[in-house]
């Protein structure tokens, strides 16, 4: 079990997603609390000790600072031209005494990116491309000159629903962070609610260890089912580069394990004729993969690890399919920890799904008490949480 270093005071980390029109990833918007006036010992830790490349997966990481006068990270090796965007308060980003520390950012490959609107016939400094905006103070109508003006992309955060995400995306906002994915269209929770109950079936059939044939003949039934199998089994997402034929060799050469754990991250797969991907499917994924991570840490076993993975992808299904989740689960028959996990959060995987819940920023907080209930520290939580995000960001990219 992690042991909690107190005498090492971490700064809690989070990641939060910033997904482009299509709602496929396109950043991580890294936050931490406490804030750190300069935040460059803690940024450079994260990329040189942490891997937060690998986690960022080639997506731009914005990075909030207070003051770009003193805000010089070292980094152990180069990162690519534009892959940090500087989130500086818009104050900075007009004010002539910064000008040459940002210019001295933005020479060495950092992209900046103003926080908040200027006062009125203030002139933003040439390499300031973008603004970032908080949608639920309703200062939209203000931006539309900057949104022109600038090159952007800008971003809209705390966007509560899909309504408010249209609204966003019709100003001109191509970047955009907040719970929306969490309050979609309720018509949509509806949307290929055929295919999805054929999913939750296959992976009743999975659980039971029934053949093959059985389940190659619900697939058939299906074509958009089969379309996303197969699209899913070829990508690199997943470490798998065989050719797939047909459906008898993918659930042999899968293994029913990692089959049963595709057939879960279907559920939330973009299905053919979709415009845009579905949002919920990389919030699914890293709490799956953060709760798999953290039960390691707290030397789960090996059934515990699936059990981790299971409950973290199922915890958005009610979301999903708009219906209430025990209605969803209990045909499942899924063993009792993760039912109480999910719908209690109670027991040891309870814990470790409340800490995956907190972590998303801008939701309930997550405190340092909240690690130690679950056995963990806010050191190991970092690990936990990069590990998760390298692979989140790997399936919105590529689903």
């Amino acid at each position: 079990m992690a042991v909690q270093d107190k005498s090492v005071s971490f700064p809690l980390v989070f990641l939060q997603p910033v997904a482009d029109v299509h709602h496929v990833w396109t950043a991580l918007s890294l936050h931490i609390s406490p804030i750190d006036e300069d935040g460059s010992a803690l940024l450079s830790r994260l990329f040189n000790e942490f891997n937060l490349h690998d986690a960022l997966g080639g997506l731009t990481c914005i990075i909030p600072v207070r003051d770009p006068a003193v805000f010089a990270p070292e980094f152990a090796h180069p990162i690519p031209k534009g892959q940090i965007t500087l989130r500086v308060p818009v104050e900075h980003c007009v004010d002539p005494g910064k000008i040459d520390a940002l210019d001295w950012l933005y020479s060495r490959g950092f992209s900046i990116i103003a926080d908040g609107l200027p006062a009125q016939g203030a002139a933003m400094f040439p390499f300031v491309e973008s603004i970032a905006l908080d949608a639920s103070v309703g200062r939209l109508p203000d931006a539309v000159q900057w949104l022109h003006r600038l090159r952007g992309p800008h971003l809209a955060e705390n966007i509560g629903d899909a309504i408010q995400f249209d609204r966003c995306r019709a100003e001109g906002f191509r970047w955009f962070a907040g719970d929306y994915a969490l309050h979609p269209d309720s018509r949509l929770s509806q949307k290929n609610s055929i295919s999805r109950a054929r999913l939750l079936k296959l992976l009743g059939l999975v659980a039971r260890d029934a053949d093959a044939g059985e389940l190659e003949s619900l697939l058939k039934q299906d074509p958009a089912l089969s379309y996303q199998l197969f699209k899913l089994v070829s990508s690199a997402a997943f470490g798998f580069s065989a050719h797939i034929t047909n459906f008898t060799q993918a659930i042999n050469l899968l293994g029913r394990r990692q089959l049963q754990r595709w057939l879960q991250l279907l559920l939330y797969a973009r299905f053919p004729g979709d415009e845009s991907a579905n949002p919920l499917l990389p919030r699914a994924a890293a709490r799956a993969a953060m709760m798999e991570s953290m039960a390691q840490r707290v030397d789960c076993t090996r059934e515990e690890l699936d059990r981790a993975f299971i409950t973290g992808m199922f915890s958005l299904l009610d979301i999903l399919l708009g219906m209430p989740l025990q209605d969803i689960i209990e045909p499942l028959k899924l063993p009792v920890d993760i039912v109480n996990a999910l719908t209690t959060r109670t027991g040891r995987l309870g814990k470790l799904l409340d800490v995956v819940e907190r972590s998303e920023y801008g939701r309930i907080p997550l405190r340092h008490a909240d690690l130690e209930a679950a056995g963990l520290d806010a050191r190991v939580y970092c690990e936990c949480l990069l590990e998760a995000f390298g692979w989140a960001t790997r399936v919105s990219t590529e689903a």
